[in-house]
């Protein structure tokens, strides 16, 4: 990975993680294997009482602030992350060769189980380096992104009983061993965030509206459902945010759209794909659906699933998706809960030595669970409040997309009561418009309160309802 790019990814999940803009004006540098000759840049940085982030140093950049190499370990490597106040998220895994340090000053943050230290931060005139020994930007992409190299043998067999190509493989080598609940992205992250915001004495912005522990995502793949299959989930849910995402030969027409948003403001229309018959033919056929979309809509697709997940061996369909300005997928199947990307939290996609404009968030559970598993409708909605709790005992917000295919909605109200009750114990309840829009904002350095009159957004929206309830309230009293 060019130093560029890994910079890019570790910066751009400080400002997702509520540290904000990283540059000299925010007392922030990050340097990517810095050399000797940034030592300079580095005294002054910190002279002035900012902090350097110092990311697999060279050794000469080390030695001049007398610090050695003392071991090079081999992935995967167990690692601690010694300050962190949560022991759920304090056990790290790289997926990358870790170094370890000899210092005589400083503070240990991340250690190698014999408790030397891999991450440490070293005082430095007013300020200090936090000096990282893994590669963290290859960790952040290669949890993210599942290892390219596993698309050189892809699967040839059916996955929950249905043809075609799935992502899982990508990721299933670096989560062996697992329980399917880690993220090792998040945490990764956190630890950096955490380190940071603490060495500035600032307090992290909220990850979430109104500092919120989790976030709900109902989307529902179309899959040419029935109309009447729709307006009974629209019951269940209520005013709840849905993502529909259309199929091609969907039964809605323009009419029944409009009806939807009438009825539930929060209703969203994303696309759903699918050349599962012709998976050669992907490009091809997209573009023709999303000229099919845009003549429905009236508009672009913001938000997109693949049908049946269908995958092209490393993002090999995200060109297409950066064609026609798509920006957020929800195209990784955790099925059952698992955490599959080691992430419940969307970030932006790297493709051919950039970060793109392109999000990817993982579908963390879906309805499919109760009819490739078998599981009841009872067990599929324990496993999403499973899911809720983890979220809350980790100490890092956290996004659950839960689709649930209106033409399903029967055999799973439990699991429609399942998300309304985890929205009303305190999740935000979002489609996924409104997730990309809030992220989105984070990402341009548009962090919290500013943005809560933002128009269409469902914070917004809630911020404009409460402003009005209580001065309407504060009127009664006056009379």
């Amino acid at each position: 990975m060019n130093q560029a790019l890994a910079q890019e990814i570790i910066a751009h999940h400080l400002r997702l993680f509520g540290v904000g803009k990283v540059n000299e004006e925010h007392g922030v540098i990050l340097m990517v294997s810095p050399r000797e000759e940034d030592v300079a840049a580095v005294r002054a940085q910190t002279a002035g009482g900012g902090l350097v982030i110092a990311v697999l140093p060279e050794p000469a950049f080390l030695a001049s602030f007398g610090v050695t190499e003392a071991a090079i370990v081999l992935p995967p490597i167990a690692l601690r992350y010694c300050t962190c106040s949560s022991p759920a998220r304090s056990e790290l895994k790289t997926l990358h060769p870790a170094f370890g340090y000899r210092q005589t000053q400083g503070e240990t943050i991340v250690v190698l189980q014999n408790g030397m230290a891999v991450w440490f931060w070293l005082p430095l005139e007013s300020g200090g380096i936090v000096v990282i020994g893994t590669d963290l930007a290859g960790d952040l992409l290669r949890y993210r992104q599942g290892d390219p190299a596993c698309a050189d043998n892809r699967p040839t067999q059916a996955m929950w009983g249905i043809a075609g190509e799935r992502p899982n493989y990508l990721f299933e080598s670096q989560l062996s061993g697992e329980d399917g609940t880690h993220r090792h992205a998040d945490w990764w992250a956190m630890a950096l965030a955490e380190t940071v915001a603490g060495k500035l004495r600032k307090p992290l912005a909220d990850m979430l509206p109104g500092g919120a522990p989790g976030a709900v995502i109902v989307t529902g793949d179309d899959d040419q459902a029935y109309l009447e299959k729709y307006d009974e989930q629209l019951k269940l849910l209520g005013d709840t945010p849905i993502t529909y995402l259309l199929h091609p030969l969907t039964r809605h027409t323009q009419k029944s759209m409009r009806a939807m948003r009438k009825r539930n403001p929060g209703v969203d229309f994303g696309i759903h794909p699918d050349a599962l018959e012709a998976p050669g033919r992907y490009g091809e056929l997209f573009d023709e659906q999303v000229a099919w979309y845009r003549k429905l809509t009236g508009g672009t697709p913001t938000s997109l699933r693949n049908h049946g997940f269908l995958n092209d061996g490393y993002w090999g369909h995200l060109e297409a998706w950066l064609k026609h300005g798509v920006r957020i997928s929800s195209n990784l199947p955790g099925f059952d809960g698992r955490v599959l990307n080691g992430s419940l939290l969307p970030a932006r996609m790297a493709w051919r030595g950039t970060l793109t404009p392109h999000w990817s968030v993982l579908t963390v559970i879906g309805d499919g669970v109760r009819f490739a598993s078998g599981m009841s409708d009872e067990d599929a909605a324990e496993r999403v409040r499973n899911v809720a709790d983890c979220i809350r005992q980790s100490g890092i917000p956290g996004v659950m997309v839960l689709n649930l295919h209106p033409q399903n909605v029967t055999e799973t109200r439990a699991m429609h009561h399942a998300a309304m009750e985890i929205i009303r114990s305190g999740f935000v309840a979002w489609n996924l418009r409104q997730c990309w829009e809030w992220f989105q904002q984070r990402d341009d350095g548009r962090l919290c309160l500013a943005d809560t009159s933002c128009q269409g957004h469902w914070f917004g929206q809630q911020w404009r309802k409460f402003q009005g309830w209580l001065g309407q309230n504060m009127a009664d009293v006056r009379s």
